[in-house]
């Protein structure tokens, strides 16, 4: 059987993180939390900070970001400063950010063989699909959980069960992309396989973090599918 076959005889649905995975959104973050850090007074970070800030929503981001320089803030003033950078951060979020190499050919692939899209991400709805509509993702990607879309978020399992059932498609049939252990966690919770990809946004390698299977590349997604495919197949 043809790898093809094997991915539609197993998945019918791949839902996948965003930053790290997908795309690389690292500078424009670091532009908007940079200004939300100049106008309280406090130097600029970089992007190979921001990197390491993201993956658990921008309000984690933002602490991190004020802690990096001392300033720890309590709750009331990281739900201000959190708002300034979406602000910032809607207002342009796409000067600097780009697809991963094979992202969209793969993800033009996976519409040709009628398999469902969709992105559970830590980043807010709106910019999340602002992001994915500008780099001609959406479609064929067709709906997007972020940080706000619902009472929960990864790694609550049921921040990617939400969006499934919101898609109209069955857990058993899907698969989780995504580049840390917020996804791996979400995934094992939610009963679903994760494939994490080695470049993410994470301060452990992906290799570590129990997925079921890495990629280097985004173009070698499908014959993982292909793989964790003819695994299930053998064992039943």
């Amino acid at each position: 059987m043809d790898t093809d076959k094997l991915i539609t005889s197993r998945f019918d649905t791949v839902i996948y993180d965003l930053d790290g995975t997908l795309i690389d959104s690292a500078k424009d973050m670091e532009v908007a939390v940079s200004r939300v850090l100049t106008d309280h007074g406090l130097p600029p970070v970089t992007d190979d900070d921001v990197r390491i800030f993201m993956g658990q929503g921008s309000k984690v981001t933002m602490g991190k970001a004020f802690a990096k320089y001392g300033r720890p803030l309590n709750d009331a003033a990281l739900s201000a400063v959190t708002r300034e950078f979406v602000r910032y951060y809607e207002a342009d979020p796409v000067s600097h950010t780009t697809a991963f190499a094979g992202v969209a050919e793969v993800v033009a692939r996976f519409a040709r063989l009628g398999l469902k899209q969709g992105v559970c991400t830590n980043k807010f709805e709106k910019p999340s699909r602002m992001i994915l509509e500008h780099l001609e993702l959406m479609p064929p990607i067709s709906d997007v959980a972020g940080a706000d879309s619902f009472p929960v978020r990864k790694p609550d399992p049921r921040h990617i069960l939400m969006l499934l059932e919101r898609m109209g498609c069955d857990p058993r049939r899907a698969v989780m992309i995504g580049d840390s252990i917020h996804d791996a966690e979400a995934a094992r919770g939610a009963n679903i396989p994760a494939v994490l990809v080695s470049w993410g946004y994470t301060t452990r390698p992906a290799s570590e973090l129990g997925a079921d299977a890495v990629i280097d590349r985004f173009d070698a997604l499908p014959a993982a599918l292909g793989e964790l495919a003819g695994v299930a197949a053998a064992s039943r």
